[in-house]
């Protein structure tokens, strides 16, 4: 029997409401909009709410991904908890249609921390060349050296490069994933994954069992530049998932730094086409980067 609204938890109607956002997200928005969370839940989970493609058994599937994250290691992290990082609602102002996440699920240490602020993406080309990884690795590891946190997407390339300098130089880094915490994806990246947790995050939109699926990449580049303070490109194709996230950023009013490279590299060429639109600030490294942002966590003891 589906709880009713004064039965129901409020970590299970966040679930619900997690579970719903999968397939009826703009109707699950409008609910909390004028809902208490529990009511919001019960509407969908009973279906007082119509609501297309919301699954019937939505309070156990909601049950079930409470169950699976844990089993994972993962937890759900709400507007209600003080590890929400407050930066994602940046996503709620007027002109950005996607919006805020229901909720996040995170797998690895707390976030909440004095630093917290001390946050920089480093994204980039999957199919990264030599220059790139060893310009990322330089980057991304003088970064987190500096106390910088180093926030990706966890992808092949760039993404892997950024995590594991970060790593490499003891610092701390976040990988912002498109699938369910569940789903290690890319499959070769399971022992990446295991590291970042230790130190650092995984953290997700989706349920845990959430498989790949072209939308959501584009929907974690845009949670991906929310969540940092500026956006640093060491190496970017003309076309791909990179530009879309230096989009995010502009439109966050982050700002976003890219790396030259060689004038003949085909990899660099949206570096040098952000660069010369004027939408990117030419670095070369990560203290110019420092100097730009005003900001330097190491000088904070």
């Amino acid at each position: 029997m589906i709880p009713a609204s004064h039965t129901l938890s409020r970590r299970l109607a966040w679930a619900i409401l997690a579970r719903a956002a999968l397939t009826a997200a703009p109707v699950v928005r409008e609910l909390m909009a004028t809902h208490e969370v529990e009511e919001a839940a019960a509407q969908l989970a009973t279906g007082r709410v119509a609501a297309t493609g919301v699954p019937d058994a939505l309070a156990d599937l909601a049950a079930r991904d409470l169950d699976h994250a844990a089993s994972v290691g993962a937890r759900l992290v709400t507007r209600d908890d003080a590890e929400w990082p407050r930066a994602v609602t940046d996503l709620d102002v007027p002109g950005i249609t996607a919006g805020s996440p229901v909720v996040l699920w995170m797998r690895g240490t707390l976030r909440h921390s004095p630093l917290a602020q001390f946050h920089v993406a480093v994204v980039g080309a999957r199919a990264a060349s030599d220059y790139g990884v060893h310009v990322t690795h330089d980057v991304a590891g003088d970064l987190a050296e500096r106390g910088w946190t180093v926030i990706s997407g966890g992808a092949f390339g760039i993404d892997a490069a950024a995590h594991r300098a970060a790593l490499n130089r003891g610092g701390r880094t976040v990988a912002v994933v498109a699938t369910g915490l569940g789903r290690t994806y890319p499959a070769p990246h399971g022992e990446l994954f295991d590291r970042i947790a230790e130190t650092g995050l995984l953290i997700s939109e989706y349920p845990p069992d959430t498989p790949a699926a072209k939308h959501q990449f584009l929907q974690r580049n845009r949670l991906v530049a929310a969540l940092s303070r500026a956006l640093v490109i060491p190496e970017s194709g003309i076309r791909g998932g990179t530009r879309n996230t230096a989009r995010w950023a502009h439109q966050l009013n982050r700002p976003v730094f890219a790396i030259p490279g060689p004038v003949y590299s085909s990899a660099s060429r949206g570096c040098h086409d952000l660069i010369r639109s004027g939408h990117a600030r030419l670095v070369t490294d990560a203290h110019q980067v420092i100097d730009d942002l005003h900001a330097d966590p190491a000088a904070l003891g």
